[in-house]
């Protein structure tokens, strides 16, 4: 460093690597599969069944698209003040000086690909503005039910002053997290039509993942990134970190006004959407089957919500 050199407002707060976190083994090993290499390797032979006897390319490249969203993670982990334990497997990679663990790829594959796969399927059946408002809901539940164990074992943690923090989680991740699925199963919506018959133009849907990501989170997420790595008051950055919230509800309602349909025929409740991330592909549609109206009695509640 260079003599009187200051650092920036708020730099001089991040954590440095290595970090003073260390995790137990059993820790490590538990959340390695918590975070989602357990679903990715039962929904891999999934998606190549799919691949070969459907010819159904789009399970296997949603995959694919979460896996490389994952090369987005030490930018975040940076900018949100997380570090991770020193001991976990990996690293898989390292880039702006944070090694990130094994984990992350399936995280990502899982999250980013199958649950952005998950939203692109609900919007095909149909869903209104409501119905939608209930997904991101659900999704951002979700994130938080898969994040607590990690910061509670320390595997990894948040750091510094986190607004909206409860129990070692800042819950403005649940938004920035499900602004980042939802935009990425509205691309997906849109962009998979257009390619799905034209061979190797298929491959577009790869970076779908790393674009919707990047819109979502760092455009919902900017306020509450800016305000901690700021040396301002604690009580300012909540204010200003409240912003993300306004902003990924905003954005919400975006997404849902493009993909909703008032004439949605699928009943769709919060506690269905949330148990149906869980269910496997015949069993969500048989449940899906089982709350779909017949068409003459459906209600036009869809972009009045």
């Amino acid at each position: 460093m260079e003599p009187g050199y200051t650092p920036s407002p708020g730099y001089g707060e991040l954590l440095p690597h290595p970090s003073p976190i260390t995790a137990s083994d059993f820790d490590a090993w538990f959340f390695l599969f918590w975070a989602g290499l357990l679903v990715v390797v039962i929904a891999l032979p999934w998606a190549l069944t799919r691949l070969i006897r459907h010819k159904d390319t789009l399970p296997i490249l949603c995959l694919g698209a979460g896996l490389i969203t994952s090369l987005g993670e030490p930018m975040l982990d940076l900018v949100g003040h997380l570090r991770w334990s020193e001991n976990l497997h990996g690293p898989a990679f390292t880039n702006f000086g944070i090694p990130v663990p094994l984990l992350i790829p399936p995280c990502y594959a899982l999250f980013m690909g199958l649950e952005a796969y998950w939203l692109y399927s609900v919007i095909q059946r149909g869903i209104t503005v409501r119905g939608f408002f209930l997904m991101f809901a659900a999704i951002g539940l979700s994130d938080a039910i898969m994040e607590h164990p990690g910061v509670i074992m320390g595997v990894y943690e948040y750091y510094g002053t986190q607004p909206f923090e409860f129990y070692k989680f800042p819950f403005y991740w649940s938004f920035t997290n499900g602004v980042a699925i939802c935009t990425i199963g509205v691309l997906l919506h849109y962009v998979w039509p257009h390619v799905k018959d034209r061979g190797t133009w298929q491959l577009l849907v790869l970076p779908l993942g790393i674009i919707g990501t990047t819109m979502g989170e760092f455009g919902s997420g900017f306020p509450v990134f800016l305000a901690i790595n700021a040396d301002i008051p604690t009580w300012l950055q909540w204010v200003i970190g409240s912003l993300t919230l306004v902003i990924s509800v905003v954005w919400i309602r975006v997404l849902a006004h493009l993909v909703a349909k008032d004439d949605a025929n699928v009943e769709w409740t919060f506690w269905g959407l949330f148990k149906s991330r869980f269910m496997l592909p015949h069993q969500r549609e048989a449940y899906i089957q089982g709350i779909t109206r017949q068409p003459g009695a459906v209600a036009a509640t869809g972009r009045d919500a």
